[in-house]
């Protein structure tokens, strides 16, 4: 199975977008009619891929052609987080570890925010997408955050600043 038997079999062109039959649940495991992809390759082409709309959808563009993709949530759920050791210069970093990713990503951390059903999210791809942390990679960043005692708003400690974690709403108003 490759994206181009996918979308030929859905009949679908360089203009489509209806969906064809891939779907990425809230774990970010995809399917195809129901059946796990286990193709680590296959996976890895629809995430060199894979776009999103302005009003948030995701689709794979490749050789011209658009899949929809049903995502339950992000495609990109983080899975570990693993904090730098600090530099000479005192700075220090939050590596993201993605499901099916290869190469860890550095946390903007002034992208982290609280979604529905208290969910916590970031960017990534220098801003261009969702992410969403796993359960144990929310547990792990959460030794991390501490709530202001004055504002009582809960606060990212790295290499010595404070990066407020916003609510969904802040976050789309930025």
């Amino acid at each position: 199975m490759d994206l181009e038997s996918i979308m030929t079999e859905h009949g679908l062109g360089s203009a489509a977008m209806s969906p064809c039959g891939i779907h990425v649940d809230e774990e970010g495991v995809w399917y195809y009619q129901g059946v796990e992809i286990t193709r680590e390759n296959i996976v890895q082409l629809f995430y060199e891929n894979l776009h999103i709309t302005s009003e948030g959808a995701f689709y794979v563009e490749w050789r011209g052609q658009r899949c929809a993709l049903d995502s339950a949530d992000t495609p990109f759920v983080i899975v570990d987080v693993q904090r730098t050791d600090p530099s000479k210069d005192g700075s220090e970093a939050i590596l993201l570890s993605l499901r099916h990713l290869r190469v860890s990503e550095k946390l903007d951390p002034g992208t982290l925010y609280v979604g529905k059903d208290n969910v916590l999210y970031c960017r990534i791809r220098g801003g261009a997408f969702p992410a969403r942390f796993s359960r144990p990679a929310y547990y792990r960043l959460a030794e991390w955050i501490e709530q202001d005692q004055d504002s009582g708003e809960f606060q990212l400690v790295l290499g010595g600043n404070h990066y407020l974690v916003a609510c969904a709403e802040e976050q789309n108003e930025g």
